[in-house]
């Protein structure tokens, strides 16, 4: 490891692994706070795409943050690099993350008010990085990661972690800018990324989408298949289904709401920020009645 960062942190057990690189403990020596580390080691990348990626993800991932007006993003703390190795120095969650929590649930659903908590407060994450120009494109359980209130009093933070597929579309939500390229987790992944060409920053919505039924059905996902290619020609037909035995007690309006964020249509696809106006959303899981019109 980079001899500065050795000097500044104090080097603790593995945590994790991201898509590239091993995530640590550490310890600021000055002030004794916690940390986490993800160091990657670019010349163990073999792939060009990879190694630009593993580049940029420290960069996007501090754009995301927008200096801590976006909370809902781990926020890096320091950047050290060498001629092989990057070393992004970020905030410690103190919880699992989402996949975690989920399978401790052991097939039970998500009720609807902490769904729809979690849901808000990814959708308001994504929102940030949107605006910023950024496009995470690998929004999935994995890479959600819960802060917990050391008191117990307050519910868990969500934090949208792992930049290391993000894009930079240049001109922020809605602007010009685009990705291209097949990046992401097939189940989580958007049919206009299967399909190639380029696409913008609703991507995230759709698989944020795919993280609320998730949430909803207990752990199941709404596009399945035996191989990465069975699922991707599921995505592509975006039949979205909501089997009864999974879905009997979900209110109408949270269906509403995961059929706008999984459109196939991405012109009529929800935006982060029409997710935080829906119903469902606004009454905190509550809206029980059916939603017709788009918010």
């Amino acid at each position: 490891m980079s001899e500065q960062l050795r000097r500044d942190y104090e080097i603790g057990e593995e945590i994790g692994r991201g898509r590239f690189g091993v995530v640590h403990r550490c310890t600021s020596r000055a002030t004794g706070e916690p940390f986490a580390v993800k160091s990657v080691d670019r010349s163990a990348l073999a792939d060009g795409l990879d190694r630009a990626l593993a580049e940029l993800e420290p960069k996007l991932a501090r754009l995301a943050a927008a200096g801590g007006a976006n909370p809902g993003v781990v926020q890096v703390r320091a950047v050290y690099e060498d001629e092989s190795w990057t070393h992004t120095v970020m905030d410690l969650c103190t919880g699992p993350d989402l996949l975690d929590w989920l399978r401790l649930r052991r097939g039970a659903p998500v009720p609807e008010p902490d769904a729809a908590r979690v849901v808000a407060q990814l959708a308001e994450a994504l929102a940030g990085c949107h605006r910023a120009g950024v496009v995470h494109r690998d929004v999935k359980p994995d890479n959600v990661l819960l802060d917990l209130d050391p008191a117990g009093e307050a519910p868990p933070r969500v934090r949208l972690a792992d930049f290391g597929s993000a894009a930079w579309l240049g001109g922020g939500a809605g602007g010009e800018g685009a990705a291209e390229g097949l990046v992401g987790t097939p189940h989580y992944v958007a049919p206009e990324v299967v399909s190639g060409g380029e696409y913008g920053e609703k991507v995230d919505v759709w698989s944020a989408g795919v993280v609320a039924y998730a949430l909803l059905s207990g752990g199941a996902l709404p596009f399945g298949g035996e191989t990465p290619a069975e699922v991707f020609a599921a995505v592509l037909r975006g039949s979205l289904r909501f089997p009864p035995a999974l879905f009997a007690g979900v209110s109408p309006a949270a269906k509403d709401l995961m059929r706008r964020m999984m459109c196939r249509d991405a012109s009529r696809r929800f935006s982060a920020e029409q997710v935080l106006r829906h119903p469902w959303i606004q009454s905190g899981g509550g809206a029980r009645e059916k939603v017709v019109q788009a918010t």
